[in-house]
């Protein structure tokens, strides 16, 4: 008996870690996981319960200690109510079915049509306290102590088989649920920390904005799917005589301000900024041919040129910006071809003075200007 209690441990715990396993790491936003995932789950865990019924803990005399609740808590942590809905019903209907009883008043029969209620009774309570971590407990010890008055009130059997059939139940479905528990937060605990991780890297430290292999990666993705895309080149005119005047802290301070303002600017017109170095920033505009970035360009610049920022002690200071622009398909077609042009503009806006917006085609008359 004992071996035979560890052998069916181990299949369940197994196979609700596998189960789970797919679904441990966020999917990509355009996968088919993401799209269906109340679906999925609901049916993966109600595939993987009903196999559990199919070598559930054979009990005393051919009763089943049937432990459904445990991959219905699971697949609502992961998929939310619908999921349990839809693995509630898969193990409760398919078990009638599939699994042959001696009568409808039998154990194993009450206890998949007690299955199937609790299914819809917890979906529909988990659509106003969804299932988490934190209430996946109280979720558990409320359904144990359901489960075990329908064993004490419904099921007929002898006293001291009934009580055996009870504490059995309690028993087992406390060890493995426990056991999953842990190893599932585990693995959660784990993967939250891969997922900061992976956002820390493409993220700026001082400003939150994406940083220069974010806005790499995300150029790529977009290249593919529109090939008229604007790259604006923002660096700071003078900010080496601003760190000098008021310190290098007051200079990040300042930065981050910039940085909030080009951010703000941005996402109103579905656009995306980066920090890429000390006092320099993109911004890629989406289909934005050469007149509407200048455009942009122009207001941000004028925008940024009349804002006052704050120094510490109350003290503000001017700050004025150069912005380079270069555009798809004019100048070049790959992200990386046109960040290089629009700095070079950049750079020859400041050797000018600084303080304007140019685009790469209109550089050689910039400079004709100048002379």
């Amino acid at each position: 008996m004992l071996l035979h209690i560890f052998v069916s441990f181990c299949i369940t715990f197994t196979l609700i870690i596998l189960t789970y396993w797919p679904f441990a790491h966020p999917a990509p936003k355009d996968s088919l996981i993401k799209d269906f995932k109340p679906i999925i789950v609901g049916i993966s865990f109600g595939l993987t319960g009903l196999i559990l019924s199919g070598i559930s803990l054979g009990y005393l005399e051919g009763t089943l200690i049937n432990i459904h609740i445990v991959p219905l808590l699971f697949s609502g942590l992961i998929g939310g109510p619908w999921s349990m809905l839809i693995s509630g019903i898969i193990m409760a209907l398919a078990s009638l079915i599939i699994i042959p009883t001696q009568s409808i008043l039998s154990i194993t029969s009450l206890s998949n049509i007690n299955l199937l209620i609790i299914s819809i009774g917890l979906a529909l309570f988990a659509l106003k306290k969804p299932v988490t971590l934190r209430t996946l407990v109280v979720y558990f010890y409320s359904l144990t102590l359901e489960i075990t008055v329908m064993l004490t009130v419904v099921v007929s059997l002898p006293a001291m088989l009934k009580l055996e059939v009870i504490f059995g139940f309690i028993a087992y479905v406390l060890i493995t649920f426990f056991t999953i528990y842990i190893v599932i937060k585990r693995i959660q605990a784990t993967s939250e920390k891969i997922q900061l991780i992976n956002r820390l890297k493409e993220k700026d430290y001082l400003t939150q904005l994406p940083n220069n292999l974010a806005i790499r990666s995300f150029a790529q993705g977009m290249a593919l799917e529109t090939d008229n895309f604007s790259v604006l080149h923002f660096d700071v005119d003078d900010m080496k005589e601003i760190n000098i005047k008021y310190g290098h802290l007051a200079g990040d301070e300042i930065i981050k301000q910039l940085a909030t303002i080009i951010n703000n600017y941005v996402e109103a017109i579905n656009g995306i900024a980066a920090r890429v170095a000390g006092e320099e920033f993109y911004i890629i505009l989406k289909d934005a041919p050469p007149a509407i970035a200048l455009y942009h360009a122009e207001k941000l610049r004028y925008q940024i040129a009349n804002h006052a920022f704050k120094i510490d002690h109350g003290q503000t200071t001017s700050l004025t910006v150069s912005i380079g622009i270069s555009s798809s398909p004019d100048n070049a077609l790959e992200f990386n071809e046109l960040a290089i042009i629009a700095v070079q503009v950049t750079t020859d806006i400041k050797e000018l003075g600084g303080n304007r917006v140019v685009h790469a085609n209109n550089i050689e008359k910039m400079n004709e200007i100048s002379t």
